[in-house]
């Protein structure tokens, strides 16, 4: 997911005005309400980078490549991504600053080819994914004016210490992020999460893990109008988690009391129904279990018939993932103004000065030359067509997986009222077979994604089969 920015210059500060005295700096004012309105400011160092990040809350973390353990800032879908770079005295006064925010998923994907009998074991796939994408560049030097860079997500606000006009000193810019919502009911954008599961081979060995990661960080990269000095960047870890985890216990007794039913459907007209039944939410935590109800009734209501499908009926029910990326391509750019051999001729479609212009501005992006003839008997190369080289394609990628497969031959239960014991009218209204099942989650698993670009999905796909009709239905649920 792209996030497009907008820049809006802020007004310029008055010329003939006196400078503020050396002991004022203008940026601390809005730095201290920033500071005041977090309860926590974590501090990064690079050579000659720093970043601050102000949230409300902090998690230690362990950080990749090295052995401790570093605080990461914790964010909700409700808060903004605040913070300050620090550019150090020793860079030089002319350059400029990139700050970016990435969102990333990364999948490892574990398949065995069961048709080579060669194959020593299940292969490997990893697959890299960045949903959420958004950035600015921002010019530094010692006599620019403060301005503000402003999108609906993403603004920075850069100001000039003036005590440092003469001489080399820190400078920093702030910036605040706005957390994306989604654009229909049940998008959200992923918590961050690292859930990993070995995987068996052949041999009945755990040797490959199955890896699902979803990440933010963001980044400053400060790069000196002097091409031969070094560019310095600073990579930040971000944690986000969405109140979604809190429940109100005293719900949750209200909650599971109320169930839903889907109907199997068949693959021709047989003379009988069956169904499965969730709670109604169909929301589950990774902490907890899937409970579930398979039930069947014979219509019109015939006892033998009853009788043979409890005893011989097989009811197959798995708890199956898909996870699917489809990389969000922007709209290609349009085809910018042809220039041909009738741009040199000043009685050609445009002046002389506006063929310049464009030529130039030709040359100020990347282009593809595309040679077009103009007809049939001019050569292939008369015409030249400049146009914007396209994105590159990105491989979508799908897999589905089974996790959990519960198997049971028969309905070993017949469902009675609990107020009416004897079985009169109430007990007619009934199903005549039952089958009580329950998926017990894992914290390990991956938690349900659904963005633009990503997904992973959880169902319950459910098969009830007797003598030669087969009744099917998926029912999703999801996993947080």
């Amino acid at each position: 997911m792209t996030l497009a920015l907008r820049v809006e210059p802020r007004p310029s500060l008055d010329p003939s005005a006196l400078p503020p005295p050396s002991s004022f700096v203008q940026a601390a004012v809005l730095d201290s309400c920033l500071e005041t309105s977090h309860s926590h400011v974590s501090t990064f160092h690079s050579l000659l980078l720093d970043m601050q990040l102000y949230s409300s809350s902090i998690k230690t973390v362990k950080q990749v490549g090295l052995d401790g353990i570093i605080p990461c800032p914790v964010f909700g879908d409700h808060d903004k991504v605040e913070g300050k770079v620090i550019i150090g005295p020793n860079c030089s006064q002319n350059g400029r600053l990139n700050i970016s925010i990435e969102g990333v998923f990364e999948y490892v994907s574990v398949k065995e080819d069961l048709d080579d009998e060669s194959a020593q074991g299940p292969k490997a796939s990893k697959c890299k994914h960045i949903f959420l994408s958004s950035s600015t560049v921002i010019a530094i030097s010692p006599f620019s004016d403060p301005f503000t860079v402003v999108s609906d997500v993403f603004w920075v606000l850069k100001f000039p210490n003036h005590s440092n006009l003469n001489g080399p000193g820190p400078r920093f810019c702030e910036f605040s992020f706005e957390i994306p919502r989604g654009s229909r009911p049940g998008e959200e954008m992923p918590p961050t999460f690292c859930a990993s599961m070995p995987s068996d081979n052949r041999r009945g060995d755990l040797s490959i893990v199955e890896k699902a990661e979803v990440s933010y960080h963001i980044t400053a990269v400060w790069e000196p109008s002097d091409m031969s000095e070094t560019s310095y960047r600073l990579e930040v870890p971000i944690l986000f988690h969405p109140n979604t985890d809190f429940q109100s216990m005293d719900g949750s007794d209200i909650a599971s009391e109320l169930w839903l039913e889907t109907p199997l459907t068949p693959e021709r007209s047989v003379p009988f129904h069956c169904a499965v039944t969730l709670p109604r939410s169909q929301t589950f935590s990774r902490c907890t279990s899937v409970p579930y109800f398979v039930v069947f009734t014979t219509k019109p209501q015939c006892a033998v018939l009853a009788r043979e499908i409890a005893a011989d009926a097989t009811i197959a029910v798995s708890l199956v993932r898909k996870v699917t990326i489809k990389p969000q391509l922007p709209p290609i750019p349009p085809d910018t103004t042809q220039l041909s051999d009738d741009s040199d001729n000043p009685s050609g479609p445009f002046p002389t000065s506006r063929t310049k212009l464009l030529k130039r501005a030709a040359k100020m992006v990347a282009t593809a030359v595309v040679r077009v003839p103009k007809s049939r008997e001019e050569p292939f190369s008369a015409a030249v067509r400049y146009k914007p080289l396209p994105e590159l394609p990105q491989v979508s990628f799908s897999e589905t997986h089974t996790v959990q497969t519960q198997v049971s031959v028969g309905f070993p239960k017949r469902p009675r009222h609990p107020n009416d014991p004897g079985g009169s009218e109430c007990q007619a209204y009934l199903p005549d077979g039952l089958y009580k099942g329950k998926f017990r989650l894992s914290k390990d698993m991956i938690p349900g994604v659904d963005w633009p670009g990503v997904s992973v999905q959880y169902y319950l796909d459910v098969t009830v089969l007797f003598q030669q009709d087969a009744l099917r239905a998926c029912v999703p649920i999801r996993v947080f």
